[in-house]
């Protein structure tokens, strides 16, 4: 059994704001009407009039709510399954057949539960509230002529509210046909609620299926240099705000296991799971000889001491997103990559962990790094240009100060898909991009050739045969004496780096 983050606060709060009032409302309604005697007539007047009044701006402040926050999706009705639900409401729930939807935090009514809630929001609520304050205000509105009757107000005014109060009634009933007879009720109050293990997974993909969509349109649309993490960012938003609680979910895994170093590792630091792509990483070929050992095994005391301030900010209840880490491989070897990582729960919700993913850069962070070395030693530094010569990774580019291609190696031919280098040596940059990415793209050239190093996210390409590829690219001017002539720099290759999408496409979701 693992609890899922359905309801967000405010969705709580105005809820059970909302059935205060209703309930309250009903209270006074009553008694103006001579059922009991409770407050007082004239006291109980006041207290519905008030009442109405603070009902009415919960509602305007939950509509600007739903339309800023998309929440309004919710609620459009679907005859989908339609006829599957009302069976199962009818008998299927009395032979404890599957419930015929899935809850997500992005589709959390099924489709007969849309169509009522439509109702009351377009029929029962708009009549019980307009006649209320014709109610309210008849004397205004008989002067001005625009009623003449106070016995037909009453009579719409006194059916809405029956149909509210015959609405709540149900709804709470059907509260009581959840996992359990309370869960549907504890999960309003928590926001958190309780499914089978499927149901979870149904729920954790859906929101990393949206969190993603979400996250990748700024690399979809029209910003072509936006900041690196695509996946990082959803599985965060993910984690931390829409999450999923469970002493371990190995859901992620399924996720990211083909394409991403995962990893667990206990509240003590020391490892309890890592997959394959992690072990290639660290070029460890036994999977048994890490399990039990501590997260600062095997690094320099630098690479200890960053390790454990990263482990025990996730122990402490954070969400770490594309932290830079340096890994000493089991060979001997430095590699470097980013981490990002979320803490797990036991049963009891304590923190009993950490679990996440690693993602190799040790080919950008080199060329990064020997690129410094040629800025500080002056145009001197032959590292950098050996690097971009024999990289298989690295892609290296030389553009003079109007814009045409000056040098490029072998790794920037095969990522752009040309044949050869006489088929861009003096062709101007533009012409791998839209309208749109060059207007972004000249504005970062132009801070260049003013003397700035720039190194960016992710930046999207155009290819000869009309793929579309992303990498990551740093740029930095190309002095001669103290005059600059143009820029060069490096680009990293992210297309087969968007790992989620791959993951997720697998999986079916995308």
């Amino acid at each position: 059994m693992k609890r899922v983050l359905i309801y967000k606060r405010y969705e709580r709060f105005w809820h059970w704001t909302q059935a205060a009032f209703i309930l309250l409302l009903a209270l006074t309604g009553f008694e103006v009407h001579g059922f009991y005697h409770l407050f007082g007539y004239q006291q109980a007047v006041l207290f519905h009039r008030n009442l109405a009044w603070a009902f009415i701006i919960l509602i305007v402040f939950t509509q600007f709510w739903n339309i800023t926050t998309g929440e309004w999706r919710q609620y459009i009705p679907s005859t989908k399954l339609l006829k599957a639900q009302i069976e199962y409401y009818i008998t299927g729930i009395f032979r404890h057949a599957p419930h015929p939807t899935r809850k997500t935090v992005y589709n959390k009514f099924n489709p007969l539960q849309r169509l009522t809630y439509l109702g009351l929001r377009v029929l029962i609520i708009p009549v019980v509230v307009f006649s209320g304050l014709l109610y309210m205000y008849y004397v205004y509105f008989v002067s001005h002529g625009v009623v003449h009757d106070l016995g037909a107000i009453a009579y719409f005014h006194v059916a809405g509210a029956y149909l509210l109060l015959g609405f709540v009634i149900g709804h709470v009933y059907l509260t009581t046909t959840g996992h359990k007879p309370l869960s549907a009720i504890k999960a309003m109050l928590t926001g958190w609620e309780e499914m089978s293990d499927e149901d979870a997974e149904i729920a954790l993909k859906e929101n990393l299926k949206v969190a993603l969509v979400e996250s990748r349109k700024g690399i979809s649309g029209k910003g072509t240099i936006e900041k690196e993490g695509m996946f990082e960012t959803a599985f965060e938003d993910v984690v931390e705000k829409l999450g999923i609680d469970t002493v371990s979910t190995h859901l992620r895994e399924k996720l990211i296991h083909s394409n991403v170093g995962y990893f667990r590792i206990n509240k003590n630091g020391f490892y309890e799971d890592v997959n394959d792509v992690w072990l290639s990483l660290y070029k460890c070929m036994d999977k048994k000889k890490v399990i039990g050992s501590h997260v600062t095994l095997d690094r320099t005391p630098e690479g200890k001491k960053a390790i454990m301030q990263l482990v025990n900010r996730v122990l402490s209840g954070e969400t770490i997103s594309g932290e830079q880490v340096e890994r000493l491989c089991k060979d001997g070897s430095i590699g470097y990559h980013t981490v990002s990582a979320a803490p797990y729960k036991d049963k009891e919700g304590n923190i009993a962990g950490l679990e996440g993913f690693i993602i190799d850069n040790t080919a950008q962070v080199e060329a990064e790094q020997a690129l410094e070395k040629k800025i500080a030693t002056g145009d001197k530094g032959e590292e950098f240009y050996k690097l971009m010569a024999s990289s298989k990774d690295v892609g290296y580019f030389r553009i003079d100060k109007d814009g045409f291609y000056q040098d490029v190696n072998e790794v920037w031919l095969k990522l752009y898909k040309y044949d050869s280098r006489e088929e861009i040596i003096g062709k101007h940059y533009s012409l791998s991009r839209t309208k749109e990415d060059f207007v972004a793209l000249q504005k970062s050239v132009n801070r260049v050739l003013k003397g700035e190093t720039i190194p960016f996210g992710i930046t999207r390409r155009y290819c000869k045969d009309g793929s579309i590829g992303y990498h990551q690219i740093t740029m930095t001017p190309v002095y001669d004496g103290n005059n600059i002539i143009g820029f060069e720099g490096f680009i990293v290759d992210k297309t087969d780096k968007k790992l989620a999408e791959e993951e997720l496409m697998k999986e079916g979701l995308v």
